[in-house]
């Protein structure tokens, strides 16, 4: 083309695409808002973000609009001629730019008289147009007020209250707690992977079972029965692996353990009820050590009685071991301090044996302990996240309404209304709630003594003295003894979660 009119025609078609930019940036907002508003609908019908983040979500697409669209826009592709059939048409100049160029690249047979006429007369009218007033830097009008209606539009959805906020906050709760109980899964399956007492078949199944376990936590899409089922099955994939026989050992030492209040038998009644043989053997040792403190002569009494008891508890289940604490009994009795000693170490080497044959089990324990814990956590988290008091807009109380809380250890309290109508605790109704105000009060003046009903007697009435004949129990004496024994109990088995939790949240509505 020649270079004259190529001059005038370059900066027509610059503003050709600078339009074409603006109006692909106002199409861009267009698409990206009428996207945003069907996100915010949706938002709105399901759980999917908080106002601020739609709000951020629309700011960036729109964004994004913006640039694509502008960039579209100068750059699409269009053929040189549509091209300048298109500016023609806009600078109405009759089709003199095309008729030119046609001349120019011989699409159309003339004289070179009639094509020089042709190029002169399309410069001259070039010159004459204003290339700015046939392709505005504007967006159109109508295009203008679909932005602003869809932004206002917009504006409206994210602004109104939620409905959905409520089970976003539900969700997000689950969530955190679903990633705290992965983490602290994480972390037993890395102390399992590491453990010398297992072998290697036992320790690839349960590493397996966490694994899968973990995986299900870590899902964001996993739903929360998805998550119990998964910690359901890895907790019964790690029980299956567990040796029974030597479980029952641990166990029937346990149910064996002295119960005596003596201060000498604490040690080792702690160790038997707590499974830790190792330790129950390591103080049968101790008291052997001839550097170390005398027995005194109750002591060595109680001593005896103490293991000629565990001695007839164990003669079924674990006869040698039996005979063994017979024998140290026996030479006690008599005084044979030697003989004792000697025997109290062949039960303390006993008690180790089975410590050592019973440590796989106590690592796979451990690893079960823990996915049991986070089922309690997971289950606690639900109950928290879907209570009335986790609800906006919902009083802390309601009608025949109480919610368990539970810490971060698993252990729950239950919170029970104490005004007109609540439901406080009542004796002989099995409730587990607490104590209301009046009961107390009524406790504090009894000493902390409970009173159980009497017994009733199927049969003809009989003739009494009209005096009271109430059993009384000094409750604040019993239940530190009976929940550090649930206590104890809980951690030596792996009980079901629901089972657990009753456990739990009896002793601690007991405390209350």
């Amino acid at each position: 083309m020649d270079t004259q009119l190529q001059h005038e025609i370059n900066p027509v078609i610059r503003a050709q695409r600078q339009h074409a930019a603006v109006t692909g940036t106002g199409w861009g907002t267009t698409a990206t808002l009428a996207i945003s508003v069907l996100l915010a609908v949706s938002a709105r019908m399901m759980p999917l973000w908080h106002p601020g983040e739609l709000l951020m979500l629309a700011a960036l697409s729109i964004t994004a609009g913006i640039l694509i669209g502008g960039v579209t826009g100068w750059g699409w592709p269009i053929p040189y001629h549509r091209r300048l059939r298109q500016i023609d048409r806009r600078l109405k100049l009759a089709d003199r730019l095309t008729t030119a160029w046609e001349l120019e690249q011989g699409h159309i047979a003339a004289p070179p008289l009639m094509v020089r006429q042709q190029r002169s007369e399309t410069v001259s009218a070039l010159q004459k147009r204003d290339p700015r007033q046939a392709f505005p830097l504007q967006l159109s009008k109508a295009t203008t007020h679909r932005i602003l209606g869809l932004g206002l539009l917009l504006l409206v959805l994210i602004l109104l209250p939620n409905p959905q906020t409520a089970e976003l906050a539900r969700l997000e709760a689950l969530q955190q707690a679903a990633e705290a109980e992965a983490a602290a899964l994480e972390q037993t399956r890395s102390a399992l992977e590491e453990t010398q007492t297992l072998d290697p078949e036992t320790r690839e199944a349960a590493l397996r079972a966490l694994e899968e376990a973990l995986a299900v936590l870590e899902d964001r899409r996993a739903t929360q029965e998805e998550r119990q089922q998964a910690l359901i099955k890895a907790e019964q994939q790690l029980a299956e692996l567990r040796t029974p026989e030597t479980a029952a050992r641990v166990q029937h030492l346990a149910e064996a353990a002295p119960l005596s209040t003596e201060t000498i038998l604490q040690p080792l009644a702690k160790a038997l009820q707590s499974g830790d043989l190792d330790a129950a053997a390591a103080y049968l040792r101790s008291l052997t050590d001839p550097e170390g403190d005398r027995l005194t002569e109750e002591e060595i009494l109680a001593l005896a009685d103490a293991l000629a008891a565990m001695a007839d508890a164990l003669q079924e289940t674990e006869p040698d071991l039996a005979s063994q604490f017979r024998e140290v009994s026996s030479e006690m009795y008599t005084g044979d301090t030697m003989g004792a000693m000697e025997a109290l170490n062949h039960a303390a080497e006993t008690l180790a044996e089975a410590g050592a044959a019973n440590a796989p089990n106590e690592a796979l324990e451990t690893a079960q302990a823990q996915v049991q814990n986070s089922m309690d956590h997971l289950g606690a988290a639900q109950a928290e996240a879907t209570s009335p008091a986790a609800q906006p807009g919902v009083g802390q109380t309601q009608a025949g309404t109480n919610t368990g809380q539970l810490g971060g250890n698993g252990q729950g309290g239950q919170n029970a209304e104490t005004g007109p109508g609540a439901q406080g605790h009542q004796e002989d109704a099995g409730s587990s709630e607490p104590y209301g105000d009046e009961e107390t009060a009524r406790i504090e003046e009894q000493n902390g003594a409970i009173t159980l009903p009497r017994e009733i007697v199927m049969g003809d009435p009989q003739i009494t003295d009209g005096a009271a004949n109430e059993s009384r129990v000094p409750y604040r004496e019993v239940y530190a003894t009976y929940a550090e024994a649930a206590e104890a109990d809980l951690s030596r088995r792996s009980l079901p979660p629901a089972l657990r939790s009753y456990v739990r949240d009896y002793f601690s509505a007991l405390n209350e």
